[in-house]
């Protein structure tokens, strides 16, 4: 009963905030915490990943998600709040993801690329020092080839 309740609780919290954010209207009108709490709770209901536009708490289904490498090696909650920062100031998404080498999960500010501009995404990634790239619509991780750790 008692885990029962708690997973009652996490979820009447995650439903609290998305209700909260959208009955505000759009979540720029958060305070910089309140935005990063609720990226924090949607990425505890999507433990395998997710892209998320942090202007509207919304998924988007298509496009390339490609990280920046200023956002690199992020994660646990502290980190979130840098990513965050910098997602507001530049694209407007965040990615978050499990990486099963090290059971670490992973935060991103991420710049979203049109499924059709591919070489575009790929030669981001790169300059990005990104291992691989993500297509959204069919789930497709891109492994980068080129050795990214000597290019910078």
């Amino acid at each position: 009963m008692t885990r029962f309740l708690h997973i009652v609780g996490r979820t009447s919290s995650l439903v609290l905030i998305l209700v909260l954010l959208f009955s505000c209207g759009a979540p720029r009108h958060l305070s910089r915490e309140s935005l990063v709490d609720a990226v924090w709770t949607f990425s505890q209901s999507h433990p395998k990943g997710f892209t998320l536009d942090v202007r509207t708490m919304t998924e988007p289904t298509e496009g390339i998600s490609v990280a920046y490498w200023a956002t690199q090696d992020s994660h646990g909650r502290q980190a979130l709040d840098a990513v965050v920062s910098h997602a507001t100031t530049h694209d407007g998404f965040v990615g978050g993801w499990l990486d099963p080498s090290d059971s670490l999960y992973y935060f991103d500010s991420v710049r979203l690329f049109p499924e059709d501009s591919l070489e575009a995404a790929v030669n981001f990634g790169k300059a990005n020092l990104q291992k691989a790239i993500y297509k959204l619509s069919t789930g497709e991780e891109i492994i980068l080839k080129e050795d990214v750790s000597s290019s910078r």
